[in-house]
């Protein structure tokens, strides 16, 4: 069915559509001309008449046509994106002449463009065309990007389970608690937890705050950090490790091994230097403890031994301060990356690939501040792919976040977004985005989005699948709530 016809002057990009009725944004079209089959996506819409057109000052002409029997003559006009030629598979390289008619594509039509991934995400806008995604393109990472309330955390839940459905491994670092309650299958929560002996020196001194200039209280730190290590490891050998009393000691024996070092360093020039820097490098074990003591487990096996595959593998920070949410995510991250390096080269370590996801992603990977996730997601961007290592980033910011890490996520799914910076932003960190398709994202309903990259073979607008069971990130019913209240009488308790 014929829905229209192109006019004026055409690109190999794009046409002008002179439509018999209304139609909307983001429907897909087909247009044959000179051997070709291209379809096109329309991007803009716009309505008007000859009879009132931007020159009319009158008001009473207005009224005067409207008074008339007959319907005011209006036209209807829409931009056409030229996406692709599906009888040569390839970008249209030439324009439609004037007056080629526009139909909109069909069923088969569309199921031949976005049904051919491994994973449903959702239908086509306004269709029940299902969308497919590539679950190998993930390699090459993914922003999942939208304002509060678009249904990002939808998006993550519908994303995970379908990857683990079919064998994959996903671990979510939980900043709101949204998904370890959920009803997710399958579901592996790991609790988080740092092990002092699985952490490096340069690690453990970061963690500390001991500056990078700061050479002394680095060597004393790094000196003792080794030998306690080693004898730990020693007396796990041997078996004779007191598990119980290992966590409650840490500190005190740290403490040892750093005054052994300072008084084999004996008497002489800088003696008091290096006692200051000694001193300071307690002081830091101290506040260490202050801060992450509830992290801390000497006992906590490495965290890629609790991965399962197949699972959605939640880590809830969500009780966490961000400092403390800070080390876990990038000690993570960290082991991951090395594990998987160490299975690519030697064989051992973690044997199968893994899909992680970093939600408030500006948190942890701002453009403005350096944190210690920002540093091993940066590597994970750059080197990931190479090691079987996807990072998947979740934020309602785009514009808080850095922009190098930003533009390595090449596939991006991104919902409603309203505020201007953040869609120029987006833009100017997409090679694969262009400025029409952006202009889309303020009109997008809750769950509706626009996924690039090569998840998809085009440009694709999706009604993202409704997650099926309990999710937090759903807006609160506090009406329901109060009600409820009304109901059983507590509205007669008093608060001090």
């Amino acid at each position: 069915m014929i829905i229209g016809y192109v006019i004026g002057e055409a690109s190999p990009q794009e046409a002008l559509m002179l439509a018999e009725s209304p139609v909307r944004v983001g429907r897909y079209v087909i247009l044959e001309y000179d051997g070709a089959k291209v379809l096109g996506l329309i991007t803009q819409v716009t309505r008007g008449s000859p009879f009132l057109d931007l020159s009319t000052n009158d008001v009473k002409i207005v009224q005067r046509l409207r008074d008339f029997e007959t319907a005011i003559p209006q036209f209807v006009k829409a931009v056409i994106k030229l996406l692709y030629d599906m009888n040569s598979g390839s970008q249209p390289d030439l324009p439609p002449s004037p007056g080629t008619p526009v139909r909109f594509a069909n069923d088969d039509e569309l199921r031949e463009i976005f049904s051919g991934g491994d994973i449903v995400i959702g239908h086509v806008i306004g269709m029940t065309i299902p969308v497919t995604i590539k679950v190998n393109s993930l390699s090459r990472h993914l922003a999942i990007l939208a304002a509060t309330g678009s249904g990002k955390s939808n998006t993550v839940a519908v994303l995970s389970q379908s990857i683990a459905e079919i064998g994959g491994a996903v671990i979510i670092f939980d900043y709101h608690g949204e998904y370890y309650t959920s009803d997710i299958k399958p579901l592996n929560i790991i609790e988080p937890k740092l092990n002092p002996l699985h952490l490096k020196p340069r690690e453990f001194a970061t963690l500390l705050e001991i500056r990078g200039n700061a050479h002394i209280q680095y060597r004393f730190l790094r000196r003792a950090f080794t030998e306690y290590v080693k004898k730990v490891r020693d007396m796990i050998k041997e078996g004779t490790v007191d598990y119980q009393s290992l966590n409650s000691s840490f500190v005190q024996d740290m403490e040892r091994e750093i005054d052994a070092i300072l008084k084999g360093e004996g008497e002489g020039k800088g003696q008091r230097s290096q006692k200051e820097a000694a001193d300071e490098v307690k002081n830091k074990l101290d506040e260490f403890v202050d801060r992450y003591g509830n992290l801390i487990d000497l006992t906590a096996p490495d965290i890629t031994s609790r991965i399962k595959h197949a699972t959605v593998n939640v880590v809830d920070i969500s009780h966490l301060d961000e400092d403390g949410m800070d080390a876990v995510a990038s000690h993570y991250l960290r082991k991951l990356l090395d594990s998987r390096k160490e299975y690519k080269t030697k064989g051992s370590g973690l044997r199968f690939p893994v899909i992680t996801i970093i939600e408030e992603a500006h948190v942890f990977l701002s453009k403005n501040q350096d944190t210690l996730t920002k540093y091993w997601a940066s590597k994970i961007a750059r080197e990931g792919r190479k090691f079987g290592v996807s990072m998947i980033i979740v934020s309602q910011r785009p514009k808080g976040l850095d922009e190098n890490i930003l533009s390595q996520m090449t596939n991006k799914i991104i919902l409603r977004i309203v505020e201007p910076t953040d869609k120029k932003y987006v833009l100017e960190a997409s090679d694969n985005l262009t400025e029409d398709l952006v202009e889309q994202l303020s009109s997008l309903g809750t769950g509706e989005a626009i996924v690039i990259g090569g998840l998809v073979r085009l440009p694709a607008f999706v009604k993202i699948a409704k997650f099926k069971g309990k999710l937090g990130g759903a807006d609160p019913d506090m009406k329901g709530e109060w009600s409820s209240l009304m109901q059983s009488g507590i509205q007669d308790t008093e608060f001090g």
